[in-house]
């Protein structure tokens, strides 16, 4: 497995942790669950939809969740908690938490509802809004308005019921899916491959403690924290006087052509990438920059240097796309030998979720073959994004093919697509893109990946972390439909999270979809051979760094860290933050060795959960909805 495994950099899991069998009560853990899902809608409805601040609802490992794990934590000997108490808690928290992310029914809502609002005369939305199945959405043109513009909190829930009855297998689907692949293909990463899952050491570590003792009783855990807050505080005191943006554009620098074309360049201060990243191997640290950095080098060169006109070269979406596609069909190919260290349950519920999610497709008026291609897709980004998040870490939500339904047109082509899912079919599918271009699905494989990590760190019965993840992600997905309704009927759409009167970016993601599917069925629009040629790049690109890396174990390339510095585009946020602390991890390993290497990891961790709590919890869910309008430039920051 050496050619997937990273090399070059010690494996850094600070406690080894001998499994036992605690018992749970199961009462006050459904009793904190039910307040934590309370006050998790309640508070993303009182400072996140109402007035635009910084996502709470975001983070790798959940702020909210985090925080509430905090507390527990101060209050573990009066509660008298267990760890495997803890831990069932973090993982209920974590699935109930999922639906109301930025990637849960905040993208999928407005994917339902904006045909009909923004039908124009000159464009197709409302022949579109006739082929949505009447069963999806609500067709009472009242009930959308409503939805848009406010209609004093009265939520037509007669209308909408039904309606989110019937999703709520879908969602299911989804969640069964995800769990599937986690469960199938993670118990053999960490047995036979032994990954480190970089997300899951700081809840593990906050519950286990540190080298014996409490984790928030090393002096490097609290350095960790008061240096991970440092840049928000410092940004969010700096908006008292001026407009502050959360990144620097180096590029604004470059003006004369070619270095132009380097452009956009930024710089993002993502301190949890830092600590994180202090987890991942030296060779896939290095691979996600120097991709990226590859990434600007071919745009310089092909159009700065050569003068070619190729909008969008070198086409890093497409690189991604084809990339994460050959990284799916390599982890598939080794499932018949992984399955030996898997639940005999996970492929009934991988097999039983795609089925579903197909079926609900073809039900709702696509065609089959165009239903079992999207269904792969997204199985495959679910499978890579799981991977990526076992052996990578990157507590960056953003890290598959952003903008990946693009993708579907310029590959295949109008007229492909139109045969293969037909008219209809083609409507259906952009009412389903909320699910490539945003993130419910892939970030349920994810944890359901580090579930499996720390399921079997603490022996829990994988029967326990199954009941809890599915009621967890049900309760916390209708909490999340009410919530969100009561939003939208208050206060509309068009103003949700202080967008002023045009929508938040979900809503106009989602129009836009439409509105692209009806101009390239104007014009007919064939497949794109450039963005072909570099999907076909990217997928012999990671077969061939995955074969060299089986022959030359040392070699410093990672497929993985190929297609990351390409998932985002041009606009990468991520580059940085992994240059930085692959040059400190670097530094740290050449001094210190594995001894000092280990012994920074409170720090690092501590460095993750400070910007944590004040990006998300001080700044975005107290201060930040007090000074929105008072304040003179207030910042809002959100987590990538």
């Amino acid at each position: 497995m050496r050619d997937m495994k990273s090399q070059g950099s010690p494996s850094p899991t600070a406690v080894s942790i001998a499994p036992s069998a605690e018992k749970v009560r199961w009462g006050g853990i459904l009793f904190c669950g039910a307040v934590f899902i309370v006050a998790l809608n309640f508070w993303i409805f009182k400072a996140e939809l109402s007035s635009g601040g910084a996502n709470i609802a975001g983070g790798n490992p959940p702020v909210p969740v985090l925080l509430t794990l905090m507390l527990l934590l101060l209050l573990r000997r009066v509660l008298r908690l267990t760890n495997a108490e803890l831990l069932v808690f973090y993982l209920s928290a974590v699935f109930a938490f999922l639906p109301a992310s930025l990637g849960g029914v905040r993208a999928f809502f407005p994917s339902l509802t904006t045909p009909l609002y923004y039908s124009t005369p000159d464009n197709r939305l409302k022949e579109f809004w006739q082929l949505l199945p009447d069963w999806w959405v609500p067709k009472d043109a009242s009930v959308i308005q409503g939805f848009f513009e406010g209609a004093n909190s009265r939520v037509p829930w007669n209308v909408w019921l039904p309606v989110l009855v019937r999703w709520s297998f879908f969602f299911l689907a989804l969640w069964a899916m995800g769990w599937g692949i986690a469960w199938l293909m993670a118990p053999g990463w960490i047995k036979a491959e032994r990954l480190n899952f970089p997300i899951a050491q700081l809840p593990l570590q906050m519950i286990e403690g540190v080298n014996g003792r409490s984790f928030f009783a090393s002096k490097l855990v609290w350095c960790g924290i008061a240096i991970g807050a440092m840049p928000s505080a410092l940004m969010a005191v700096c908006s008292l006087f001026r407009p502050v943006e959360r990144f620097w554009d180096f590029g604004a620098y470059l003006t004369d052509r070619p270095f132009n074309t380097l452009r956009p360049l930024l710089i993002y201060p993502l301190v949890e990438g830092v600590g994180f990243g202090y987890f991942v191997p030296q060779d896939a640290l290095f691979s996600v920059w120097f991709s990226y950095a590859t990434l600007k080098l071919m745009n310089f060169i092909g159009i700065g240097i050569l003068g070619w006109d190729v909008p969008d070269f070198p086409f890093p979406h497409a690189q991604s796309f084809g990339g994460y596609l050959a990284m799916a069909f390599m982890l598939f190919l080794r499932t018949p030998k992984q399955m030996k260290q898997s639940e005999p349950i996970a492929p009934l519920m991988l097999i039983g979720g795609c089925s579903l999610v197909s079926a609900w497709m073809v039900f709702s008026g696509m065609k089959f073959p165009l239903a079992l291609l999207y269904t792969f897709v997204l199985l495959s980004f679910a499978v890579t994004y799981a991977r990526v998040r076992a052996e990578l870490g990157m507590p960056y939500t953003n890290v598959y093919p952003y903008g990946a339904q693009r993708e579907f047109w310029h590959l295949f082509g109008m007229p492909t697509m139109l045969q293969l899912g037909g008219k209809k079919g083609l409507v259906i599918l952009v009412g389903l893109f909320w699910l490539v271009r945003r993130f419910f699905l892939f970030q349920t494989s994810a944890y359901s990946a580090d579930a499996v990590k720390l399921a079997k760190t603490l022996a829990l019965p994988t029967n326990t972390v199954l009941t809890i993840s599915l009621f967890s992600c049900f309760v916390g997905l209708w909490a999340a439909f009410i919530s969100h309704l009561f939003a939208y009927y208050t206060w509309g759409a068009n103003y949700l999270e202080g967008a002023p009167g045009t929508g938040d970016y979900r809503t106009y993601e989602a129009a836009q979809d439409y509105r692209v599917l009806g101009w390239l069925l104007d014009s007919m629009s064939p497949a794109n051979r450039w963005h072909i040629g570099f999907a076909l790049y990217g997928a012999a690109t990671v077969w061939l760094l995955s074969l060299v890396r089986k022959i030359f174990t040392n070699f410093p390339l990672h497929p993985l860290g190929f297609v990351l510095g390409s998932a985002y585009g041009h606009h990468c946020p991520y580059w940085f933050p992994t240059f930085f602390i692959w040059a400190v991890k670097g530094i740290v390993l050449h001094y210190g060795g594995l001894k000092g290497h280990r012994r920074l990891i409170p720090f690092f961790l501590g460095l993750a959960l400070g910007h944590f709590l004040m990006t998300g919890v001080l700044w975005a869910g107290v201060i930040y909805p007090i000074v929105r309008g008072r304040w003179g430039y207030p910042l809002r920051i959100i987590f990538q």
